[in-house]
Order: structure tokens, then sequence, then C-alpha cells
């Protein structure tokens, strides 16, 4: 432990002498996706009592200057060899680089548990974030998890439907899962000038009806499906626009598909963005498509931002947050007949997107309070106010 290091007391005020407690996080990788955002929130939220220090299993990407602004070290190896074995000795060094009373793990990988040896033994977490199916083999998620129940006290998952896939695949994780949520911040709802500032910042003109999604564009994410609706909304409404957030190998075929469509003027490419803010306030309704996530963040933000949202997930975790049209459209099939009909439902019925809004923002504020996230985590680290 460390000695000498304010932690918060209360309303702004510290105390000298108590400790912060010292958590190595080891992450897979260090860009900006979903998982790396709940990272970085879970951090930000705890760093006035704990030392946090990352260690991301790739080369630092996008998310290092954010870390650098939050004070927390972070060190980025080569991954090389299949499941990084040909980087073990790399990880074994990283991970002892410093001290830590703790160990949460962001993501998985069979040689980052190996190489943790008994380091911070009594005080592990694994933190799942992601699907199973179609990603590996069975066999290989076995040898994963029959090593975790090894090497971790817990292993958390981000929803009931990733914990139950793992469950079913290998049952003996069962004595060691549990379901912790994702963090979502639920701020106060922008003003109108907030939203046109916004759209200003992304050249977009302030009485268009703007549509978007954000993500990686790789297949499983479906934006060949938001194409398509967006087609179909193009046609009922002229001054439709369509926002993208976010980048990835698809970009060129999704571009080209745009052109057959005949859309390619009406969408705007944004690539990555550092804060999804203006994005989130620049849309009239939320459209996200998928066929396997572990929840789907992005809706679930926009919903936060106070954007309504329609939806289609073939397989993942949404539904147990969004569990009624009270909340959002969300829709089993990728159906662009009833995608289409929805969005332009919520286009014209303003009131109607604003009341789901309301709900779904308290719904958030129920089941993915920050706080209650951060204070999980450190319950399952075996930290209590004084340290380890």
């Amino acid at each position: 432990m460390r000695w000498g290091i304010w932690m918060r007391r209360g309303a702004g005020e510290c105390i000298e002498g108590q400790a912060l407690t010292r958590i190595l996080h080891i992450i897979q990788c260090a860009n900006l996706g979903g998982m790396e955002q709940v990272a970085l929130l879970l951090m930000r939220l705890t760093k006035d009592r704990l030392q946090w220090r990352v260690v991301s299993l790739n080369p630092i990407g996008a998310l290092g200057p954010l870390l650098k602004e939050e004070g927390i070290p972070a060190t980025g190896l080569k991954y090389r060899g299949w499941g990084g074995w040909r980087s073990a000795a790399a990880m074994y060094r990283a991970f002892r680089a410093e001290d830590a009373d703790a160990v949460l793990m962001t993501g998985h990988n069979l040689c980052a548990m190996l190489a943790l040896g008994h380091m911070a033994r009594n005080n592990r977490v694994l933190y799942i974030h992601y699907h199973h199916t179609g990603v590996k083999p069975e066999w290989e998620w076995r040898m994963i998890y029959r090593l975790a129940c090894r090497q971790f006290q817990t292993v958390a998952f981000v929803s009931d439907f990733i914990r139950r896939e793992a469950e079913g695949i290998y049952p003996p994780v069962a004595r060691l899962s549990r379901t912790v949520r994702n963090p979502y911040v639920v701020r106060a709802l922008p003003s109108t000038e907030e939203r046109l500032k916004a759209r200003s910042s992304l050249g977009i003109p302030a009485g268009a009806a703007v549509v978007g999604n954000a993500g990686w564009l790789i297949d499983r994410k479906r934006f060949d499906v938001f194409l398509k609706v967006a087609k179909i909304v193009a046609k009922a409404v002229p001054e439709a626009t369509f926002l993208i957030a976010g980048d990835g190998p698809l970009r060129g075929r999704l571009e080209a598909m745009a052109k057959e469509l005949g859309i390619a003027k009406r969408i705007h490419w944004l690539g990555w963005q550092r804060d999804l803010r203006a994005f989130y306030l620049s849309l009239d309704v939320l459209l996200f498509n998928t066929d396997w996530d572990a929840v789907g963040r992005t809706p679930l933000e926009g919903l936060a931002h106070g954007v309504p949202v329609v939806a289609s997930v073939a397989h993942g975790g949404l539904d147990e947050i969004l569990n009624s049209e009270e909340y959002a459209f969300l829709y089993p099939r990728h159906d662009t007949e009833w995608l289409a009909d929805k969005v332009l439902l919520l286009l014209r019925d303003k009131e109607l997107g604003h009341q789901m809004v309301r709900a779904a923002r308290q719904r958030l504020a129920e089941v993915g309070s920050p706080d209650q996230c951060a204070r999980t985590i450190e319950r399952l680290l075996r930290i209590d106010g004084n340290g380890a």
C-alpha cells in the first residue's frame, strides 16, 4: 500500500494518511470501443480512492490520450503469436513493473492469465464484455474458463446473455459468475441551443431530420441494414440526413453500397470520434442494428443523451434493459420495412420520442448507475474503504 496519498471524505474534503489501493488493470486493447469506454469511465469514477495502472496487451491506441488526461499510466505491448504466447514474457514483466494490491482483467486472454502467476492472488476479477458464439470454437472457450476458474475469484459479465452463454459452454464457471452491468452516465437533457451547436460542429443543417449510428464497421454490426433502412427513410423524408460515426474494414464496401442505393450524398461518414456527445446531440433518431452483441452500448448512450432508439438485435442482451416498447422500439430480426416504419414514426411524432426517452433514462439510472457499478467492482476485488 502507498501511504500519504489523499482520498475523498466528503464534498471536496480530503484527508492525509489514507491508503490508495493499487489496481493493475489489464485490458485487451486501448482503442475507443465500448469496452474501452466502460473501462475508462470505471477508472475515472474511482481514481480518488484507487491508483490505477493500465497494461494493454496491444499497442496503445486512441484511449491513450484520455488515460494521460486522467493521470493514469498505461503501457502497451506488442501482441505476437497465437493467443499472444510470444508476448508472454513481456506480459510477465509489464504486470510486475510495479506492485499491485488487486487485478482487474477486462477481456479474456490465456497467456495474460498465466502471466499473472501469484500476484494479488486473492484479489482478482475477470470482466467479460464480449459474446461467445462464432468468436472462438467452444473447446477454446472451455480452456479459457477452466483457467479463469483457477486464476480469479469472480468472473463478471456485462449481461445475462453472455453469462448464460459462458455457463452453457463451461458449467463450472457458474460458481464464480455474476452479471455486472455497464455504467451509463445520464446527464441533464441538452437544450435546443446545444443541439444546434452540435449540428453546426459536424456540418449538419439545423433543419435536417437526422438518423445515425456509431460503431465498428464490421460484419456483425450490420451497417448494411442501416443503409437499406436509410434508403426507405430518405425516399419518405427529403430532408433526411444520416450520420455514421466509427470506422473499420467494411468502410469501403459500405460506401460503395450507399452509392448503389442512391443515398451516398445523404450519408456523413464521421470516422472515429474522441467524444461522441456532438454526434448524439445531432440526432433525431438512433438506428442500431447488430447480429451479435453482449449488450450494445450505442443505443443506451443515445437514450442517455436524449435520443429515441429503433434497434434490431438478432442475438444479445439489449432486451434485458430495454425490455418494453415504453423505452425503445426493439426487434429480433433485421426487418428493414419494420425498422423504417418505426424511424419514420419517431421523426413525425416528437412527443412519442420524448416520452420514450424519459422512461428509458429513468430505467438506465436504475440499472446502469455508474457509482453502483464502481462499488460492485470494488467489492468483487475485495477492496474496502481503507484498501485491499
